[in-house]
């Protein structure tokens, strides 16, 4: 066995106690410490992610409810409606008779539940007040219409007219026919 002085005890338990200590702090503490300082960091990071993610939550709320107020529309519509029975009755009503060029239906499968039908009518020879009135009938109706394209110029035979195309659509319920 080997005798060690008093002094020389002291200095190895110090060293034993330093060599533990420092194997404390290597293993444990320092770890624990960059892994709080990564989370302080990382936090606000996430935080902002997860409002966005909130943000978006509401966003997508939004759209469906809107979407399931238009299929309760679309399914509540009379069968019977048609769109371009109706725009012939809107012309009719509005004195356009000699003024539609053209109306022509189509008829497209969205998917297995629903059909977008639109009619493009082509208008000649109307004034700004006549095609506000047109437009203004369409979209005042209680069906549910919205104007898909619309396209507008002067006349060829009277720059003072407006020559117009317009396509209007509804949604239907059920397969195309």
């Amino acid at each position: 066995m080997i005798r060690l002085t008093h002094r020389e005890r002291w200095l190895t338990v110090g060293l034993l106690v330093f060599t533990a200590v420092w194997v404390l702090f290597v293993f444990s503490i320092r770890p624990a410490i960059e892994r709080i300082e990564t989370l302080n960091r990382v936090i606000p990071e996430k935080q902002r992610e997860l409002d966005e993610l909130r943000a978006k939550s509401t966003q997508y709320l939004a759209l469906r409810a809107k979407l399931d107020d238009i299929e309760r529309k679309v399914a509540s519509e009379e069968g019977e409606f048609e769109v371009l029975t109706f725009l012939e009755s809107i012309t009719t009503e509005l004195g356009f008779v000699g003024k539609v060029a053209t109306m022509k239906q189509e008829i497209l499968q969205l998917d297995s539940n629903h059909c977008e039908v639109s009619v493009e009518t082509k208008l000649e020879n109307l004034t700004l007040k006549q095609l506000i009135e047109f437009l203004l009938k369409t979209k005042s109706s209680e069906h549910f219409l919205w104007i898909k394209s619309f396209y507008t110029r002067k006349s060829t035979t009277n720059p003072n007219l407006l020559d117009t195309v317009i396509q209007i659509s509804a949604l239907k319920p059920g397969k195309a026919m």
